[in-house]
């Protein structure tokens, strides 16, 4: 190992467990602690400050900086929980997930999970469905960009080809599925007004995307416009489609809900193309 990669090594290992203010002294900080006079030697003290405090100084830097993504990555949530409870959650997901990709916009991928495990904040699952709408904002907003499919596509495909047709969809297309008031919440507390009490209830579907204008938006749909929609993403075709929504729909009503329900889908261009199968 290069002498540089061991003192990033010893300064990182530094930053996620010496400078921990929340751990307790046992026995793994005081093995951490001799593992780390290494990193300590190599900081000299500069204008009356000591090494150590130089080292707390970028260590407290670390920590607030990531509490700042966390903040502007999930601004509802912390609106949601208040500064108190935000500033508990930043702290304890931190030290349970110290930062390891190189793009800070990777450091709350893991909040939703930490918000439904914890002993505290899983008392609360509205926190991880908040979390979770909130990361999947993110996700398709930062989606890649490509080609947009127009209706016309469809309407002049050859009628023998309609039943073994594919669709493929944009890359910013999410899908988010939960039983709280979770997305009611976020809106409310986007147009700056008090959300309801959380409420559980039955299963509710959205879909979200990133529009030509590269705005992220979202609809609420129901349950055979998510199993429709979710269908299309795993590859079945129109006929398998329009078989599966007789389930809720009968024979003659089924193929005209599924052609229109694409045309809505052309209209807000969340299909990239059309595939013959």
């Amino acid at each position: 190992m290069s002498q540089l990669k061991q003192i990033q090594q010893e300064f990182m290992q530094y930053l996620l467990a010496d400078a921990n203010p929340n751990k307790s002294a046992d026995s793994s900080v005081i093995t951490s602690d001799r593992r780390f006079v290494d990193i300590r030697s190599r900081v000299s003290e500069q204008s009356g400050i000591s090494a150590e405090h130089r080292l707390q100084i970028y260590a407290n830097a670390y920590r607030i900086r990531l509490k700042e993504t966390m903040e502007t990555d999930h601004q509802i949530l912390g609106l949601y929980l208040g500064d108190e409870l935000f500033d508990k959650l930043a702290a304890e997901y931190l030290d349970a997930h110290p930062s390891s990709a190189k793009s800070l916009r990777r450091f709350g991928d893991n909040l939703a999970g930490f918000l439904r495990n914890d002993k505290f904040f899983s008392q609360y699952p509205i926190l991880a469905d908040l979390a979770q709408f909130e990361r999947l904002l993110l996700a398709a907003f930062d989606a890649a960009e490509s080609s947009r499919a127009e209706f016309s596509t469809l309407q002049n495909l050859p009628p023998e080809h309609w039943p073994n047709c594919c669709l493929r969809f944009h890359p910013s297309l999410q899908l988010f599925s939960c039983k709280s008031n979770a997305v009611e919440s976020w809106q409310a507390l986007k147009a700056e007004t008090s959300p309801d009490a959380p409420y559980y209830q039955q299963q509710k579907y959205w879909m979200i995307w990133r529009n030509e204008e590269r705005l992220t938006q979202f609809e609420s749909l129901n349950h055979s416009q998510y199993v429709l929609l979710t269908g299309f993403i795993e590859g079945n075709n129109f006929a398998e489609q329009c078989e599966l929504m007789l389930e809720w729909y009968d024979e003659q009503t089924a193929p005209m809900m599924v052609l229109q329900t694409l045309q809505s889908w052309f209209a807000k261009d969340i299909i990239r193309e059309l595939v013959i199968s």
